[in-house]
């Protein structure tokens, strides 16, 4: 009777590991064969057991017997040639990331499947090609249809001066000095205001579509204490110089003993003012400006979004006095947050490198 060699510990480990793992069933079925035989099974019984013909099982067993392990893998037949060789999906890929002016097309600024498709054959890049495999392609490939970004990049002289001199007022964890960042947030109107809410499915909430702005527009003047992770703000009816000269004795008034104040700041012209500079001097407030296009590095910018999302999903108010407590909480919310989870002052993002 044909039976398989004898198997090492190792090897029978090695098969019912097979049996057990393998998503591949014919991986499976081959190493019940040799287990099975080993075991004392006869080929025709073995056949009966795993649903092959007798014919196949003497096969198995024959080559597990000559090339050992091997002899559980198939041998998968490689097919066709792609016709889409590795060499033909990168010119393509090189293709869609390119602009049509470059091919010929001058006035387009923008490739479409369909253009794609005939500049690929006209170029000589494929012989044929369909839309949908086109698609597939560039989709495998990773790459996809998208919206065109926008960027800013500082042009300003002394950005690294700048960039260094927040770095230094921010990264102080101990006897740290007063910093505060400043902004303002608007224009704010009353006006129903969109958003994302959880509602029943198929019943959104839902605010007019048809309004009049009558109530004018304000804006929020924020003030946020860097290292004890307070927000402050109240609205004022114009973003001006003479404002900031307010806002500036505002912020000294909530600091009563009298210690330096470094205001973290943008270079809007209204925070530069002769008067603002001068009101500044007396209240010993020192400007700590941000580089030009490069609102990212004021601290106080990522709060204006929450608090807004916050304050303004899905509202329609009738009047700035509802608007204003709803600023009120959500600004006594944020703070609440902050005193649970930073009990120590935070690395800036861009020093944590």
């Amino acid at each position: 009777m044909l039976r398989v060699r004898d198997l090492s510990d190792e090897e029978g480990h090695a098969l019912s590991r097979l049996v057990k793992r393998s998503n591949d069933p014919t991986v499976v079925k081959r190493a019940m064969i040799v287990l099975h035989s080993f075991q004392g099974f006869s080929p025709p019984k073995i056949a009966g057991l795993v649903l092959w013909s007798e014919d196949w099982v003497r096969r198995v067993i024959k080559d597990y017997n000559r090339i050992g392990r091997d002899a559980l893998y198939p041998k998968k037949s490689p097919g066709p040639e792609p016709k889409f060789t590795p060499e033909i999906r990168k010119a393509i890929v090189s293709f869609a990331l390119s602009r049509p002016k470059d091919h010929g097309w001058q006035a387009l600024t923008g490739w479409s499947l369909d253009l794609l498709q005939e500049t690929l054959v006209f170029e000589g890049v494929v012989e044929s090609i369909s839309r949908e495999r086109l698609r597939q392609i560039l989709l495998e490939e990773s790459v996809t249809f998208q919206s065109v970004k926008t960027w800013k990049r500082s042009k300003d002289p002394k950005f690294a001066e700048k960039l260094r001199r927040l770095n230094e007022l921010t990264n102080r964890p101990h006897n740290p000095p007063i910093v505060v960042s400043v902004d303002e947030m608007g224009p704010i109107s009353l006006q129903p205001y969109g958003g994302h809410t959880w509602a029943r499915s198929g019943h959104p909430d839902r605010v007019p579509a048809t309004y009049k702005r009558l109530g004018g527009v304000r804006y929020l003047m924020g003030a946020y204490d860097y290292y004890h992770k307070r927000f402050r703000g109240y609205l004022s009816s114009s973003k001006s110089g003479v404002g900031w000269v307010r806002f500036l004795r505002w912020v000294r008034r909530k600091y009563p003993s009298g210690g330096r104040i470094y205001l973290i700041q943008d270079n809007l012209s209204t925070h530069t003012t002769p008067a603002a500079v001068a009101e500044a001097r007396k209240l010993r407030i020192t400007f700590a400006p941000t580089p030009t296009n490069a609102s990212h590095l004021n601290p106080i910018e990522t709060h204006f979004r929450t608090l807004r999302r916050w304050a303004f999903t899905g509202s329609n108010y009738a009047d700035w006095d509802e608007a204003r407590t709803a600023l009120r909480i959500a600004i006594r919310r944020l703070n609440r947050i902050h005193c649970v989870t930073n009990s120590r002052p935070a690395l800036r993002w861009w020093t944590r490198h």
